[in-house]
């Protein structure tokens, strides 16, 4: 299946147990058995899949009469499994990528709730709060599904059992992430 890609997810099976011991507490990582080595030989399970995301390109029309209005690109990110969402302070890098199905995460947020309830949210509650008095027009230029590369790790170890999302374009440990797919706190 071909897919749009959130990232370059440079982050490798071999990359894993570094992004792990780096997002373990401190205190853990102070004790010098629990290492590189111990997460590496205690990882039992790693998969690596593409989780759904939309993302919405647009523009932000502030009206200043008597001068020209002031345009602004703006890009909201919809988390479209658990309808996390907020804007991008930077445009990411996308590409097309043949991936297996078996990999990919189906979205459970259509295109129609995306524009009836989520984008809206976004426009109200993280961009007009930057207007005070008069708030923007709105035009909406892309909207697209793009797939986020994470791995999904079980680690077992005499120090620590427990299961990570790693992000496969940083390597940083997405735990919110986990935490929102498992309860309804940002569906509208």
């Amino acid at each position: 299946m071909n897919v749009t890609i959130l990232g370059e997810g440079k982050i490798q099976e071999t990359d894993l147990s570094t992004s792990i011991y780096k997002s373990v507490k401190p205190t853990l990582r102070w004790n010098r058995h629990f290492n590189e080595k111990t997460i590496q030989d205690g990882i039992k399970k790693q998969t690596k899949f593409y989780y759904p995301m939309w993302i919405v390109k647009m523009l932000v029309i502030a009206d200043r009469k008597p001068f020209p209005p002031k345009v602004r690109p703006n890009m909201v990110f919809i988390d479209a499994i658990t309808g996390y969402r907020g804007l991008f302070p930077n445009i990411p890098p996308t590409a097309q990528k043949k991936v297996p199905a078996s990999e990919i995460k189906e979205a459970v947020i259509s295109k129609e709730d995306l524009f009836a309830r989520y984008v809206p949210d976004v426009q109200d509650k993280q961009i007009n709060r930057n207007y005070v008095l008069k708030k923007p027009r709105y035009e909406i230029k892309e909207t697209e599904l793009v797939y986020l590369p994470l791995w999904d790790v079980e680690l077992n170890t005499y120090f620590l059992t427990k299961s990570y999302y790693i992000n496969g374009n940083t390597g940083e440990s997405e735990e919110l992430m986990r935490e929102l797919a498992q309860s309804n706190t940002w569906k509208l």
